[in-house]
Protein backbone atom coordinates (compact mmCIF):
# COMPACT_ATOMS: atom_id res chain seq x y z
CA UNK A 1 0.00 0.00 0.00
CA UNK A 2 1.59 3.24 -1.19
CA UNK A 3 1.99 6.06 1.63
CA UNK A 4 3.40 9.44 1.49
CA UNK A 5 6.83 10.08 3.79
CA UNK A 6 5.68 13.68 4.35
CA UNK A 7 2.29 12.74 6.15
CA UNK A 8 3.38 10.03 7.68
CA UNK A 9 5.87 12.32 9.57
CA UNK A 10 3.07 15.14 10.30
CA UNK A 11 1.19 12.70 11.61
CA UNK A 12 3.93 11.40 13.89
CA UNK A 13 4.62 15.33 14.79
CA UNK A 14 1.13 15.47 15.67
CA UNK A 15 0.49 12.31 17.95
CA UNK A 16 4.07 13.10 19.51
CA UNK A 17 3.01 16.77 20.64
CA UNK A 18 -0.57 15.59 21.86
CA UNK A 19 1.21 12.51 23.62
CA UNK A 20 3.33 15.11 25.54
CA UNK A 21 0.14 17.47 26.52
CA UNK A 22 -1.87 14.70 27.10
CA UNK A 23 0.54 12.70 29.52
CA UNK A 24 1.11 16.14 31.00
CA UNK A 25 -2.39 16.76 32.20
CA UNK A 26 -3.35 12.75 33.45
CA UNK A 27 -0.89 13.00 35.91
CA UNK A 28 -1.20 16.51 36.64
CA UNK A 29 -4.75 15.50 37.31
CA UNK A 30 -3.81 12.71 38.97
CA UNK A 31 -1.54 14.60 41.74
CA UNK A 32 1.59 12.99 39.86
CA UNK A 33 3.42 15.86 39.12
CA UNK A 34 6.54 16.06 41.52
CA UNK A 35 9.49 17.78 42.18
CA UNK A 36 11.35 13.85 42.25
CA UNK A 37 12.49 13.31 38.86
CA UNK A 38 13.18 9.77 39.10
CA UNK A 39 9.49 9.22 40.58
CA UNK A 40 7.85 11.03 37.50
CA UNK A 41 9.81 9.02 35.12
CA UNK A 42 9.15 5.70 36.91
CA UNK A 43 5.05 7.11 36.70
CA UNK A 44 5.52 7.67 32.82
CA UNK A 45 7.33 4.81 32.12
CA UNK A 46 4.02 2.92 33.80
CA UNK A 47 1.52 4.51 32.42
CA UNK A 48 0.49 3.62 28.27
CA UNK A 49 -0.68 6.69 26.16
CA UNK A 50 -2.52 6.42 23.12
CA UNK A 51 -3.43 9.67 20.71
CA UNK A 52 -6.40 8.96 18.14
CA UNK A 53 -9.04 10.38 16.48
CA UNK A 54 -9.39 11.55 12.66
CA UNK A 55 -9.65 14.63 10.13
CA UNK A 56 -12.83 14.19 8.19
CA UNK A 57 -14.76 17.06 5.57
CA UNK A 58 -17.85 16.33 4.39
CA UNK A 59 -19.95 17.40 0.99
CA UNK A 60 -23.50 16.90 0.63
CA UNK A 61 -26.13 17.34 -1.90
CA UNK A 62 -29.45 17.50 -0.59
CA UNK A 63 -31.72 17.53 -4.02
CA UNK A 64 -34.91 18.41 -2.35
CA UNK A 65 -34.54 20.03 0.94
CA UNK A 66 -31.87 21.17 3.39
CA UNK A 67 -31.25 17.60 5.93
CA UNK A 68 -28.45 19.90 7.46
CA UNK A 69 -24.84 18.28 8.25
CA UNK A 70 -25.81 14.94 9.49
CA UNK A 71 -29.08 13.20 7.23
CA UNK A 72 -32.19 14.81 9.55
CA UNK A 73 -35.01 12.67 8.70
CA UNK A 74 -37.34 14.28 11.12
CA UNK A 75 -36.86 17.86 8.89
CA UNK A 76 -37.77 16.54 5.42
CA UNK A 77 -40.69 18.77 4.89
CA UNK A 78 -44.51 17.16 4.34
CA UNK A 79 -47.56 18.45 2.63
CA UNK A 80 -47.66 21.36 0.87
CA UNK A 81 -44.08 22.06 1.85
CA UNK A 82 -42.52 19.55 0.13
CA UNK A 83 -41.26 21.26 -2.75
CA UNK A 84 -37.76 20.57 -4.01
CA UNK A 85 -35.28 22.86 -2.60
CA UNK A 86 -31.45 22.11 -3.11
CA UNK A 87 -29.05 22.67 -0.80
CA UNK A 88 -24.93 22.35 -0.79
CA UNK A 89 -22.69 22.27 2.05
CA UNK A 90 -19.03 21.53 2.96
CA UNK A 91 -17.92 20.93 6.36
CA UNK A 92 -15.63 19.24 8.58
CA UNK A 93 -17.77 19.18 11.87
CA UNK A 94 -16.81 15.10 12.49
CA UNK A 95 -13.70 15.76 12.93
CA UNK A 96 -12.19 14.28 16.49
CA UNK A 97 -9.68 14.01 18.57
CA UNK A 98 -9.21 11.37 21.79
CA UNK A 99 -6.48 10.03 24.30
CA UNK A 100 -6.85 6.89 26.34
CA UNK A 101 -4.76 6.08 29.51
CA UNK A 102 -3.98 2.38 30.25
CA UNK A 103 -1.99 1.34 33.71
CA UNK A 104 -2.22 -2.58 34.69
CA UNK A 105 -6.35 -3.46 34.96
CA UNK A 106 -7.34 -0.23 34.63
CA UNK A 107 -7.58 2.77 32.15
CA UNK A 108 -9.18 6.12 30.69
CA UNK A 109 -10.51 7.70 27.82
CA UNK A 110 -11.32 10.91 26.65
CA UNK A 111 -12.72 12.03 23.38
CA UNK A 112 -14.01 15.33 21.62
CA UNK A 113 -15.81 16.18 17.92
CA UNK A 114 -16.75 19.78 16.72
CA UNK A 115 -20.33 18.59 15.76
CA UNK A 116 -21.90 21.44 17.45
CA UNK A 117 -24.13 24.22 15.28
CA UNK A 118 -22.43 27.29 17.49
CA UNK A 119 -20.94 29.52 14.50
CA UNK A 120 -21.77 31.52 12.14
CA UNK A 121 -20.12 30.33 8.38
CA UNK A 122 -19.88 33.97 7.07
CA UNK A 123 -16.35 34.20 8.01
CA UNK A 124 -14.59 32.09 10.50
CA UNK A 125 -17.04 28.80 10.68
CA UNK A 126 -15.38 27.95 14.41
CA UNK A 127 -17.22 25.53 16.36
CA UNK A 128 -16.68 24.94 20.31
CA UNK A 129 -15.58 20.81 20.87
CA UNK A 130 -18.06 18.58 22.01
CA UNK A 131 -17.45 15.83 24.76
CA UNK A 132 -18.55 12.54 23.28
CA UNK A 133 -16.97 10.11 25.87
CA UNK A 134 -14.81 10.39 29.29
CA UNK A 135 -14.55 7.39 31.31
CA UNK A 136 -12.53 4.89 33.02
CA UNK A 137 -12.35 1.24 34.00
CA UNK A 138 -11.35 -0.60 37.00
CA UNK A 139 -10.95 -4.27 36.21
CA UNK A 140 -15.00 -4.99 35.39
CA UNK A 141 -16.35 -1.75 36.51
CA UNK A 142 -16.73 1.37 34.16
CA UNK A 143 -17.62 4.78 35.50
CA UNK A 144 -17.89 7.81 33.56
CA UNK A 145 -19.94 9.16 29.74
CA UNK A 146 -19.79 6.56 27.28
CA UNK A 147 -22.24 4.44 24.68
CA UNK A 148 -24.90 2.80 26.70
CA UNK A 149 -25.31 -0.46 27.81
CA UNK A 150 -28.09 -0.89 25.83
CA UNK A 151 -26.41 -0.02 22.71
CA UNK A 152 -24.43 -2.78 20.14
CA UNK A 153 -21.77 -4.77 22.60
CA UNK A 154 -19.57 -5.33 19.42
CA UNK A 155 -20.81 -2.97 17.23
CA UNK A 156 -21.57 -5.21 14.43
CA UNK A 157 -25.49 -4.46 14.48
CA UNK A 158 -25.01 -0.93 13.50
CA UNK A 159 -24.39 -0.25 9.66
CA UNK A 160 -21.52 1.95 8.64
CA UNK A 161 -22.71 4.57 6.90
CA UNK A 162 -20.58 8.06 4.99
CA UNK A 163 -23.23 10.35 6.73
CA UNK A 164 -22.62 11.24 10.76
CA UNK A 165 -25.31 9.52 12.49
CA UNK A 166 -26.15 6.76 10.57
CA UNK A 167 -29.83 4.87 10.03
CA UNK A 168 -33.28 5.25 11.54
CA UNK A 169 -33.87 3.15 14.06
CA UNK A 170 -30.70 2.12 15.58
CA UNK A 171 -29.97 2.21 19.00
CA UNK A 172 -27.65 4.90 19.43
CA UNK A 173 -27.18 7.07 22.85
CA UNK A 174 -23.82 8.27 24.78
CA UNK A 175 -24.57 8.95 28.56
CA UNK A 176 -22.88 8.90 31.82
CA UNK A 177 -23.09 5.66 34.05
CA UNK A 178 -22.39 3.00 36.52
CA UNK A 179 -21.80 -0.22 34.37
CA UNK A 180 -20.48 -3.76 35.42
CA UNK A 181 -19.68 -6.70 33.35
CA UNK A 182 -20.95 -9.53 35.74
CA UNK A 183 -19.78 -12.28 33.31
CA UNK A 184 -18.59 -13.20 30.07
CA UNK A 185 -20.91 -11.02 27.57
CA UNK A 186 -23.24 -10.02 30.65
CA UNK A 187 -23.41 -6.70 31.48
CA UNK A 188 -25.44 -4.14 33.93
CA UNK A 189 -25.69 -0.80 34.65
CA UNK A 190 -27.63 1.71 36.28
CA UNK A 191 -27.52 5.46 33.48
CA UNK A 192 -28.39 9.07 33.31
CA UNK A 193 -32.11 9.53 33.58
CA UNK A 194 -33.58 12.25 31.34
CA UNK A 195 -36.94 11.56 30.16
CA UNK A 196 -39.54 13.60 28.13
CA UNK A 197 -43.56 13.91 29.13
CA UNK A 198 -44.80 16.21 26.18
CA UNK A 199 -45.55 19.58 27.84
CA UNK A 200 -44.63 19.09 31.24
CA UNK A 201 -41.50 19.65 33.78
CA UNK A 202 -39.91 16.00 34.91
CA UNK A 203 -38.47 15.01 38.22
CA UNK A 204 -35.93 12.27 37.45
CA UNK A 205 -35.81 10.25 40.84
CA UNK A 206 -34.06 6.93 40.10
CA UNK A 207 -31.63 6.23 37.03
CA UNK A 208 -32.31 4.20 34.14
CA UNK A 209 -31.62 0.38 34.81
CA UNK A 210 -29.83 -1.57 31.50
CA UNK A 211 -29.07 -5.14 31.79
CA UNK A 212 -27.25 -6.30 28.14
CA UNK A 213 -26.63 -9.90 26.72
CA UNK A 214 -24.39 -10.34 23.77
CA UNK A 215 -22.02 -12.98 22.30
CA UNK A 216 -19.78 -12.09 18.87
CA UNK A 217 -18.59 -14.99 16.46
CA UNK A 218 -19.44 -16.39 13.23
CA UNK A 219 -23.39 -15.40 14.37
CA UNK A 220 -23.39 -12.57 16.63
CA UNK A 221 -26.47 -11.61 18.63
CA UNK A 222 -27.06 -9.48 21.36
CA UNK A 223 -30.38 -8.97 23.78
CA UNK A 224 -31.12 -5.77 26.06
CA UNK A 225 -33.46 -4.77 28.28
CA UNK A 226 -34.40 -0.71 29.76
CA UNK A 227 -36.28 0.02 32.71
CA UNK A 228 -37.07 3.86 33.27
CA UNK A 229 -39.43 5.45 35.52
CA UNK A 230 -41.34 8.55 34.43
CA UNK A 231 -42.45 11.49 36.88
CA UNK A 232 -44.54 14.74 36.74
CA UNK A 233 -43.41 17.51 38.14
CA UNK A 234 -46.09 20.25 38.68
CA UNK A 235 -49.16 20.96 37.45
CA UNK A 236 -52.13 19.14 37.56
CA UNK A 237 -50.36 15.71 37.69
CA UNK A 238 -47.87 16.78 39.72
CA UNK A 239 -46.63 13.40 41.21
CA UNK A 240 -47.63 11.34 38.60
CA UNK A 241 -45.15 8.59 37.71
CA UNK A 242 -45.20 5.83 35.15
CA UNK A 243 -42.73 3.13 34.39
CA UNK A 244 -41.35 2.07 30.99
CA UNK A 245 -39.94 -1.18 30.04
CA UNK A 246 -38.18 -0.68 26.82
CA UNK A 247 -36.13 -4.00 24.59
CA UNK A 248 -34.25 -4.67 21.73
CA UNK A 249 -32.50 -7.33 20.21
CA UNK A 250 -30.57 -8.13 17.08
CA UNK A 251 -28.18 -10.84 15.20
CA UNK A 252 -25.53 -10.32 12.95
CA UNK A 253 -24.60 -13.24 10.43
CA UNK A 254 -21.69 -14.12 8.60
CA UNK A 255 -22.14 -14.62 4.42
CA UNK A 256 -19.69 -16.25 2.27
CA UNK A 257 -16.26 -14.28 2.57
CA UNK A 258 -16.28 -10.99 4.49
CA UNK A 259 -19.99 -10.49 4.19
CA UNK A 260 -22.98 -9.94 6.54
CA UNK A 261 -26.19 -9.28 7.26
CA UNK A 262 -27.58 -7.99 10.28
CA UNK A 263 -31.15 -6.81 11.44
CA UNK A 264 -32.39 -5.23 14.93
CA UNK A 265 -35.24 -4.79 16.29
CA UNK A 266 -36.49 -2.25 19.29
CA UNK A 267 -39.42 -1.54 21.28
CA UNK A 268 -40.49 1.26 23.61
CA UNK A 269 -36.86 2.28 23.40
CA UNK A 270 -38.17 6.19 23.00
CA UNK A 271 -34.74 8.30 23.09
CA UNK A 272 -32.04 5.14 23.56
CA UNK A 273 -33.52 5.14 19.57
CA UNK A 274 -31.95 7.10 16.72
CA UNK A 275 -35.70 9.62 16.09
CA UNK A 276 -37.44 7.51 19.07
CA UNK A 277 -37.29 10.97 20.18
CA UNK A 278 -38.97 12.66 17.81
CA UNK A 279 -42.04 12.32 19.80
CA UNK A 280 -41.73 12.64 23.78
CA UNK A 281 -41.85 9.00 25.41
CA UNK A 282 -44.76 9.78 27.33
CA UNK A 283 -47.95 12.25 27.44
CA UNK A 284 -50.21 13.40 30.47
CA UNK A 285 -54.01 12.01 29.56
CA UNK A 286 -56.69 13.86 31.93
CA UNK A 287 -54.32 12.96 35.36
CA UNK A 288 -52.69 10.10 34.30
CA UNK A 289 -49.30 9.44 32.15
CA UNK A 290 -49.95 7.33 29.42
CA UNK A 291 -46.83 5.93 27.26
CA UNK A 292 -46.26 6.46 23.60
CA UNK A 293 -45.30 2.89 22.43
CA UNK A 294 -43.52 2.80 19.35
CA UNK A 295 -40.95 0.08 17.21
CA UNK A 296 -38.00 0.43 15.19
CA UNK A 297 -35.87 -2.00 12.97
CA UNK A 298 -32.78 -1.28 11.13
CA UNK A 299 -31.30 -4.32 8.53
CA UNK A 300 -27.83 -4.20 6.73
CA UNK A 301 -26.64 -6.18 4.18
CA UNK A 302 -22.10 -5.79 4.15
CA UNK A 303 -19.89 -6.13 1.37
CA UNK A 304 -16.71 -6.57 1.62
CA UNK A 305 -14.88 -6.22 -2.31
CA UNK A 306 -11.31 -6.32 -0.79
CA UNK A 307 -9.59 -3.05 -0.79
CA UNK A 308 -13.42 -1.44 -0.49
CA UNK A 309 -16.47 -1.89 1.56
CA UNK A 310 -19.59 -1.11 0.82
CA UNK A 311 -23.01 -1.31 3.24
CA UNK A 312 -26.90 -0.79 1.81
CA UNK A 313 -28.88 -0.16 4.96
CA UNK A 314 -32.68 0.64 5.94
CA UNK A 315 -33.96 1.77 8.91
CA UNK A 316 -37.34 3.04 9.95
CA UNK A 317 -39.53 3.80 13.08
CA UNK A 318 -42.76 4.20 13.81
CA UNK A 319 -44.93 5.44 16.76
CA UNK A 320 -48.54 4.58 17.83
CA UNK A 321 -51.01 7.18 17.52
CA UNK A 322 -53.66 7.28 19.99
CA UNK A 323 -52.16 9.63 22.31
CA UNK A 324 -50.00 11.91 19.07
CA UNK A 325 -51.46 15.21 17.84
CA UNK A 326 -52.71 15.17 14.51
CA UNK A 327 -48.99 17.24 13.12
CA UNK A 328 -46.59 14.80 14.94
CA UNK A 329 -44.59 11.78 13.48
CA UNK A 330 -46.37 8.89 13.09
CA UNK A 331 -43.49 7.28 10.82
CA UNK A 332 -40.20 7.82 9.17
CA UNK A 333 -37.39 6.07 8.04
CA UNK A 334 -34.72 6.02 5.90
CA UNK A 335 -32.35 4.16 3.32
CA UNK A 336 -28.70 3.86 2.49
CA UNK A 337 -26.10 2.82 0.04
CA UNK A 338 -22.29 3.58 0.35
CA UNK A 339 -18.95 2.65 -1.67
CA UNK A 340 -15.75 2.64 1.21
CA UNK A 341 -12.40 2.73 -0.22
CA UNK A 342 -8.96 3.38 1.19
CA UNK A 343 -6.46 4.32 -1.63
CA UNK A 344 -3.66 5.14 0.62
CA UNK A 345 -2.25 4.09 4.29
CA UNK A 346 -5.04 6.10 6.99
CA UNK A 347 -6.69 7.76 4.27
CA UNK A 348 -10.47 6.40 3.94
CA UNK A 349 -12.66 7.89 0.76
CA UNK A 350 -17.01 7.12 1.12
CA UNK A 351 -19.78 7.84 -1.47
CA UNK A 352 -22.97 7.67 -0.38
CA UNK A 353 -27.03 8.38 -1.28
CA UNK A 354 -29.29 8.48 1.25
CA UNK A 355 -33.31 9.07 1.27
CA UNK A 356 -35.66 9.93 4.05
CA UNK A 357 -39.51 10.05 4.54
CA UNK A 358 -41.26 11.19 7.55
CA UNK A 359 -45.45 10.53 7.28
CA UNK A 360 -47.44 12.74 10.07
CA UNK A 361 -50.26 11.30 12.19
CA UNK A 362 -52.51 13.70 9.82
CA UNK A 363 -51.42 11.92 6.69
CA UNK A 364 -49.10 14.24 5.46
CA UNK A 365 -45.94 12.79 4.33
CA UNK A 366 -42.64 13.63 2.29
CA UNK A 367 -39.13 12.32 1.47
CA UNK A 368 -35.85 13.86 0.23
CA UNK A 369 -32.72 12.45 -1.17
CA UNK A 370 -29.07 13.31 -0.58
CA UNK A 371 -25.57 12.51 -1.92
CA UNK A 372 -22.77 12.84 0.15
CA UNK A 373 -19.05 12.37 -0.18
CA UNK A 374 -16.24 12.07 2.97
CA UNK A 375 -12.75 12.03 3.00
CA UNK A 376 -11.11 11.02 6.16
CA UNK A 377 -7.53 10.85 7.21
CA UNK A 378 -6.97 8.68 10.39
CA UNK A 379 -4.39 10.24 13.00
Amino acid sequence: MKTFPTKTRLASSIKQATLCAATTAIMTSAGMATADHGHEHALMHDLEVKVGGYVKTDATYDLDADLGPSLAASAVPVGSGADSDPSFRIHSLQSRLNFSAKKDDMMAFVEADFFTGDSSELVSNSRHQRLRHAYFKIGDLLIGQTWSTFMDANWVLYPSTVDFAGPAGATFIRQSQFRWTVADGLDVAIENPENRVEGQSVRDTIPDVVVRYAQAGDVSWQVAGLLQQFEVDGGAADGESESNIGLTGGVNFKVGDGNSFSIKANVNSNRYTYYGFDNPAAVVSGSDIELIDHNAVVAAYNIDWGKAKTTIAYGMVSFDDEFLSPTSTEELSTFHINYRWSPYENVNFGVEVSRAERELVNGDDGDATRLQFGAQYNL
